[in-house]
């Protein structure tokens, strides 16, 4: 049945609904009229195709929430986008465009199924348990690519926000939501001068790891691409989220397990031996430099980043770990910068994060001549990220790998030491 029905829907969201909404007797899906005989429609989506081969799902089981779900938080949006989410919202809340959406996707319940068993296996139904309200109308998307996830936000019925649920899935994306919830757990037991979601819960559902996070502040506004690096005292503040170290990288408790997290989850043959290689090479060379090290937000991007007023807000700490060199976030925003928004090429990417987090760097207290080796560390732990997901999915991000291999073999092989671990030290 799941061959057939990826056959009539477009596999970006396939995968999705038989996530969601398959794997029980009692609840599954099909495109709009195609339900199995017997079967009950219990909620239908429509889906919205939003570029590069993904697609956006909205219930349409109540006008006000499915208007919602296009029109809550557009300033977090470009501005084509705000204008299409508006006017197509507008339809939903008042009817008109529910029968111009050609692509539809019913599910359904099966004959006979007790309220017990739809409680249990019919995802609407749980929903409005976490929630406690009900009903509640939902939209998802799930992305593509290693890093892929579903990613729901629930409405009620009269269009209120309720919150975000984030989905584990499989290995990769069940640690991530653990990450986040850990992550979230130490934001909140201080004050903090930027903000984050309310933590709700961390729970499972039929084999799904479930991140139930509340709803971000109306007017909230987006930060454009071009944005600034936030202000190093955000950065170091993130930093101490967990407790701070000092040591030498071969003997750090992250560098233990950067070795340990290539020798064990990375399974493809050529990206784990070039991987090896540069780790070796690096221990070998730079293993006595002394650094600094703490927590991270792990995606410090500006599309993860908003202002409500003069606070910043930072969401998708899905990738945040503590006691890992100092520096990464300020690395990583300037990489993605150029890599996602501006769509150079990992190399040059790179490149332009060695050269603007200087300041940030030197601000945190990393010394100048660590700087580039911080700066490969920070491609290293990208590598094996990307890893980690490849072996979940079986995806590969063709822009990045095998790139980022190579332009770690070109900056391994300079003649430059990345750092010398006496003038480090005597900097530090």
């Amino acid at each position: 049945m799941q061959a057939s029905r990826a056959a009539q829907a477009a596999m970006s969201h396939a995968w999705l609904f038989d996530l969601l909404f398959a794997g029980t007797p009692h609840v599954t899906w099909a495109p709009a009229g195609a339900l199995p005989a017997g079967f009950e429609r219990a909620d239908q989506f429509a889906v919205l195709r939003t570029g590069a081969g993904r697609s956006f799902m909205v219930s349409l089981a109540a006008r006000p929430g499915a208007s919602s779900a296009l029109t809550s938080y557009n300033s977090l949006r470009s501005g084509r986008t705000r204008l299409a989410r508006r006017l197509l919202g507008l339809g939903l809340r008042t009817g008109l465009a529910q029968p111009l959406l050609r692509d539809k996707i019913d599910i359904g319940i099966a004959p006979g199924a007790s309220p017990a068993q739809l409680a249990d296996e019919l995802l609407g139904e749980h929903l409005q348990r976490l929630f406690g309200r009900g009903p509640v109308v939902m939209a998802f998307g799930g992305g593509s690519g290693p890093y892929r996830k579903p990613v729901l936000q629930v409405f009620a019925a009269d269009g209120g926000p309720l919150g975000y649920i984030k989905v584990g899935w499989n290995d990769w994306t069940r640690e991530a939501v653990g990450r986040e919830a850990a992550a979230l757990r130490a934001c909140a037991l201080r004050p903090l001068q930027f903000g984050v979601p309310e933590f709700l819960g961390h729970s499972t559902w039929r084999g799904l790891d479930l991140l139930i996070t509340g709803p971000m502040p109306l007017g909230i506004r987006r930060l454009g691409s071009g944005s600034a690096l936030p202000d190093v005292s955000v950065l170091r503040e993130i930093s101490e989220l967990a407790p701070g170290s000092a040591g030498e990288l071969a003997t750090s408790q992250w560098w233990l397990g950067v070795r340990s997290r290539i020798s064990e989850g990375v399974v493809d043959p050529a990206a784990r031996s070039a991987l090896e290689l540069a780790a070796e090479r690096i221990e070998r060379a730079h293993g006595r430099v002394p650094l600094q090290f703490g927590a991270w937000h792990g995606d410090l991007v500006p599309w993860n980043l908003a202002r409500r007023g003069s606070r910043l807000y930072a969401w998708d700490w899905e990738t945040s770990t503590p006691n890992v060199p100092l520096g990464l976030d300020a690395l990583h925003f300037y990489f993605q910068v150029a890599f996602i928004a501006r769509g150079r090429s990992v190399a040059e990417a790179a490149a332009v994060a060695a050269g603007s987090a200087g300041s940030a760097l030197g601000a945190l207290g990393v010394p100048e001549r660590a700087h580039r080796l911080v700066a490969v560390l920070h491609l290293l732990e990208l590598a094996v990220r990307h890893e980690e997901a490849r072996r979940s999915t079986g995806d590969v991000d063709d822009r990045f790998y095998p790139a980022v291999t190579h332009v770690l073999e070109r900056e391994l092989a300079r003649p430059r030491a990345l750092a010398d671990p006496q003038s480090a030290e005597r900097a530090a």
